[in-house]
């Protein structure tokens, strides 16, 4: 038995020093989200600061100090203007010349504005504890139904008994709205698998998650985007005893895996538990018509296939950043959580530790 455990160990301490590093020190400004604008970065910081660079010195040229001011989400409507999310219940459109606000909305509760989303028509809907809600007609949508994944399992109290429900709103990690004016809202449990929300903004409903083929207890999102076709893609990763990832697509309402990162394991390696690379987020790239993920190992694009799984993967560049310990998984957990693209094709993707990158295909620069 001891010596099962020591193996055990060993093996464990094999993985965490395949990451760059899991140090929990923290070097650089903590962004937690950011858009890519006409010819600016945004992005938001742990303690609600807004800070903006210009996309073609790359200088950062504005960050807020406004104590009373914030900022808790970030977001763009369909004419291209800036509107920012406040921890007490205010809509705010930046002047993205001066960078000053003016009063959008003003919600009747201070509810925390976790994520903004217009849809086609230009409609708001708002992501808050614990709900889908519209403002403007002031109403909540709650009743998310779960596919089951073998652990979430909430209860509401109702008086004083206790009912079990698959039917809730769970706050979503990251959140994305697709050309049908959909809003997909994921969530990952670490070892435990994830969640997949959908709300339709044109019907004003759920939507029903009952995906074929896609098992949400072996399900680990970090990221969904879509392509120019409209099939929607959930990259998945998780460090739990190996790496793992794999990139699902998502058509006519059937899940496919393109991309699966054991077809690309060490043969070498003596895991004996299996495992190939960690993915995190991804992007379509609608200029190259490819598909750009993260990774442990670095960033990485492909061809998508029409049938199949991707063959070849093209290997682009690997940042020196800084990781940090999963707590639902026995590893460490993504540092990489966005991925977005500039009108002139540079890659820009923001980090938990280490502030911004941006790459143009030859050169890596960071922004703090």
């Amino acid at each position: 038995m001891r010596n099962t455990i020591l193996t055990l160990l060993v093996l464990l301490t094999g993985l965490f020093s395949q990451a760059q590093t899991d140090s929990l020190k923290t070097e650089n400004p903590t962004f937690k989200s950011m858009i890519v604008g006409e010819d600016k970065i945004y992005a938001l910081d742990k303690d609600g600061f807004l800070s903006v660079w210009d996309l073609k010195t790359l200088k950062k040229i504005y960050k807020s100090t406004d104590t009373l001011k914030r900022f808790s989400s970030i977001a763009k409507d369909k004419r291209k203007q800036i509107f920012i999310g406040t921890k007490d219940g205010k809509i705010l459109k930046l002047n993205t010349s001066n960078f000053s606000t003016e009063l959008f909305i003003k919600l009747k509760k201070n509810f925390l504005v976790s994520d903004i989303f217009f849809n086609s028509q230009n409609e708001i809907f708002l992501i808050i504890p614990y709900a889908i809600y519209d403002p403007i007609i002031d109403k909540k949508w709650t009743d998310f139904k779960h596919a089951p994944n073998g652990m979430i399992i909430r209860k509401r109290i109702l008086f004083f008994f206790h009912k079990r429900t698959n039917t809730y709103f769970e706050m979503p990690q990251y959140a994305f709205i697709d050309s049908k004016d959909r809003i997909w809202m994921i969530k990952s449990w670490g070892e435990f698998g994830g969640s997949v929300q959908i709300f339709d903004t044109k019907k004003r409903k759920e939507h029903n998650v009952n995906i074929d083929s896609l098992d949400f207890g072996l399900l680990f999102p970090k990221s969904v985007f879509e392509d120019k076709k409209g099939d929607i893609y959930i990259t998945s990763g998780l460090q739990h005893f190996m790496n793992s990832g794999e990139i699902y697509r998502i058509k006519d309402n059937k899940a496919s895996v393109i991309y699966n990162s054991e077809d690309f394991r060490d043969t070498t390696e003596n895991n004996p538990f299996g495992g190939g690379i960690f993915v995190g987020p991804g992007q379509y790239n609608e200029t190259e018509h490819k598909l750009y993920f993260a990774t442990t190992n670095g960033f990485y694009r492909a061809v998508v296939p029409q049938e199949g799984r991707i063959k070849n993967p093209e290997f682009l560049f690997k940042p020196d950043l800084i990781w940090e310990r999963e707590p639902l998984a026995i590893g460490i957990g993504m540092t990489i959580k966005e991925l977005e693209f500039t009108k002139d094709n540079r890659l820009v993707f923001l980090t938990s530790n280490n502030g911004i990158g941006v790459y143009d295909g030859k050169k890596l620069i960071m922004l703090e």
